[in-house]
């Protein structure tokens, strides 16, 4: 089974469910990164922010961004556009999500004032994107597992400290702790992957394959 395919999907069904639990009523997306995860977060969040009026992309290659509208405004109904850098993109949109790389050393791509308060941030890389400041500074800081960023930490990865962990995103979409409680709240949630949840998509798919007759057995 392939995995690379198996956590494409994976990774962006996490970011879009949060999206839908923490800001419902957002009305633009932005996007940061537009390679495979990027397209497939764009593809996503229609089926969770049901009231989305544009979502802006940005990406350093400007053949990126062309590739993902190619792919992708075909199938949703939402305009998407191109943004002009990461300030803009930043300022304009309530709800966002960055997909790029993780290194050690925060590279800070958004400048913390650039933040509003009452955006929803959902990074896929860690510390690498955001100012250090923003998820510190912020009202909550959900991840998907305490103790994966705890282990990060210890690894180095937060050079400026860990963020004060509020809860994890599983106990929101579970409805076990509230998330969000007020509009004006500024909100970032870390969902980096957890392998348990590919193992669960994947077991997923070989059931449906198995209903369906699909795929080819292999001699061991």
């Amino acid at each position: 089974m392939d995995c690379v395919w198996i956590t494409a999907m994976r990774t962006p069904a996490v970011t879009v469910l949060s999206a839908g639990a923490l800001h419902p009523e957002a009305q633009t997306f932005g996007m940061f990164g537009c390679g495979v995860q990027g397209v497939e977060h764009v593809k996503y969040i229609v089926h969770t922010l049901k009231q989305l009026k544009k979502i802006y992309i940005y990406d350093v290659k400007e053949e990126n961004m062309d590739r993902l509208i190619a792919t992708v405004q075909p199938r949703i109904g939402v305009p998407i556009v191109k943004g002009t850098g990461y300030e803009q993109v930043a300022k304009d949109c309530e709800v966002l999500c960055s997909a790029t790389f993780i290194v050690k050393k925060p590279q800070a791509f958004v400048k913390h004032e650039w933040v509003s308060k009452g955006q929803t941030w959902l990074p896929c890389d860690l510390n690498t994107f955001l100012d250090p400041r923003t998820p510190l500074e912020a009202d909550q800081y959900i991840v998907d597992s305490a103790d994966e960023h705890v282990l990060f930490a210890g690894a180095g990865y937060f050079p400026d400290g860990l963020p004060k962990i509020t809860c994890e995103t599983g106990e929101v979409l579970a409805g076990l702790k509230p998330g969000r409680t007020s509009k004006d709240q500024l909100v970032v949630c870390s969902n980096i992957g957890m392998a348990v949840c590919d193992v669960v998509v994947a077991r997923e798919v070989f059931d449906r394959a198995l209903a369906r007759n699909l795929g080819r057995k292999l001699p061991l």
